[in-house]
């Protein structure tokens, strides 16, 4: 069953607590048949927003949203879970695309509709900022050193559309995402702490963006038929997740050499197929681990893994907890 919700009005029908800390932060949470949903902001200086967002659902839920038409910049940390979004008929934007766990995104999309598929029993998490291009130029310097699509958007802000995957999200912006989530203070001094974190981030990103910039300028392009071989490619290797196909055995499935499968993924999903596949085991063992009883080697062979040394080294580095603590943590 999918549950199909149109953004702002269906999400104020159920949702059935709203809280306002104070003039700069808020909470609202929505709690249905179907799952829950948390959404935390906070208002900071330089016109800077922040927001913490979960989401888990028990049904497949598909939500209607519609982007006001503000040229606001939104750098995106997906924590957990992810998320497929379908934006038709908007040139400068890919119909179709997916944010992945571990991975962090910059868009800039005003005045579009699109449709976030939520995926069930998923648990999703992720941070936003939200800021202006003319956050840069308080700061007096040039800006020779940005990547040239924030050039363009300083210039003119009302013109630039685009949804722009940054790379896997690094140990340093994950240990800022953490203080973020566990910020330690309030009142003012909550406020300057998460500012001075949220300004780091977009230093990081930006220096991300600029540092990938060459290899996105070489990025080969793929035609239409190409493009859903790449879908058909993702799709195997959800369905044969404990037992995933070698790259040249998946490439021979579906009609693509083995480097424009490599060069390709990366390109449409902003992940390597290595990285998809122990990021989307490791998620389902996230899973596993807190809505069932399996033993953790239990659950390290469910999805694929023989070493329980290394599956617990790989849960810990991404989730920063090992499973046992995971478990333990999440039965409190």
């Amino acid at each position: 069953m999918t549950i199909r919700l149109t953004g702002t009005e269906d999400f104020g029908e159920f949702c059935k607590d709203v809280q306002l800390f104070n003039d700069y932060e808020g909470k609202a949470q929505l709690s249905t048949w179907f799952g829950q949903s948390s959404h935390c902001w906070t208002s900071l200086r330089h016109n800077l927003g922040l927001s913490i967002c979960e989401n888990e659902y028990s049904e497949a839920v598909i939500m209607k949203q519609k982007h006001d038409n503000l040229p606001e910049l939104t750098s995106k940390f997906s924590l957990s879970g992810g998320v497929r979004t379908v934006t038709p008929n908007v040139p400068e934007v890919s119909d179709d695309y997916e944010e992945v766990a571990g991975y962090n995104y910059l868009f800039c999309l005003p005045d579009v509709q699109e449709f976030e598929h939520f995926t069930a029993n998923q648990q999703d998490q992720n941070i936003k900022i939200y800021w202006n291009a003319d956050l840069l130029s308080s700061f007096q310097s040039s800006f020779e050193d940005l990547p040239a699509l924030l050039e363009q958007l300083k210039e003119n802000p009302m013109k630039q559309r685009f949804h722009q995957p940054l790379g896997v999200t690094t140990p340093t912006m994950q240990l800022l995402l953490k203080q973020i989530l566990q910020c330690p203070f309030r009142e003012t001094l909550r406020l300057m702490y998460l500012e001075a974190k949220v300004l780091e981030l977009l230093v990081l990103q930006i220096a991300q963006w600029g540092e990938n910039h060459q290899v996105l300028q070489r990025s080969l392009h793929f035609r239409a038929d190409e493009i859903e071989r790449l879908h058909h490619a993702k799709t195997i290797l959800n369905q044969r997740l404990p037992h995933p196909p070698s790259l040249l055995n998946l490439a021979k499935e579906i009609g693509l050499n083995d480097f424009k499968l490599k060069r390709g993924f990366r390109e449409v999903f902003g992940t390597t197929v290595l990285e998809y596949v122990q990021s989307l085991r490791l998620e389902q063992a996230q899973q596993l681990l807190r809505g069932t009883k399996l033993t953790v080697a239990e659950i390290a062979s469910q999805v694929g893994y023989e070493s329980i040394g290394h599956f617990g080294y790989l849960f810990k580095r991404k989730f920063g907890m090992t499973p046992r603590e995971y478990r333990h943590h999440k039965s409190l």
